[in-house]
């Protein structure tokens, strides 16, 4: 535990760009581990000092995002938000039709009422097949971005950890 607490303030101080107190150097002179510690930390300062930073980002990423953001906010996926109403509307419209068609229609024989109700019906299937696929595809777009998110954030711990002393 000492030595950890002693490899920090070797780090702190470095990071702070002050000398090291007499009492730590004292303890590195008479540890190799924190000896060696010293040394790969005051060439790492060094080596990160004096190398240019590197670009942040490469110089595609802010035009590949804009055409992503542009690309969710065409219009066919604002439409689908209104899908499951229209889908619901076209359901009550057609179960009105069918209540008020055999009741204001001539007499006809039996045979063609069960063709009759077979529209309907196929709406109605119809209509419950919408109910199920909408919400996979509304919410495909949001799982794939939190897909992204989760793999940026994975590699964003594999680069702190792979520069952890």
């Amino acid at each position: 535990m000492n030595a950890w607490f002693a490899k920090f303030r070797i780090s702190a101080a470095l990071d702070g760009a002050k000398p090291l107190s007499a009492s730590l150097r004292r303890r590195i002179a008479a540890s190799e581990d924190l000896g060696r510690f010293a040394a790969l930390c005051a060439a790492l300062d060094r080596a990160l000092k004096q190398s240019p930073p590197e670009p942040g980002a490469p110089p595609s990423l802010h035009s590949s995002i804009l055409a992503a953001v542009r690309a969710a906010a065409r219009p066919g996926l604002a439409a689908l938000r209104w899908a499951p109403a229209a889908g619901l509307g076209l359901c009550l419209a057609l179960i009105l039709a069918g209540a008020w068609w055999p009741r204001h229609r001539p007499a006809q024989p039996p045979g063609p009422i069960a063709q009759a109700l077979a529209a309907p019906s196929a709406a109605l299937d119809l209509g419950g097949q919408m109910t199920r696929a909408m919400p996979a595809a509304v919410l495909a777009p949001l799982s794939e971005e939190l897909d992204r998110l989760n793999r940026d954030l994975d590699h964003t711990a594999q680069f702190l950890l792979a520069n952890l002393p």
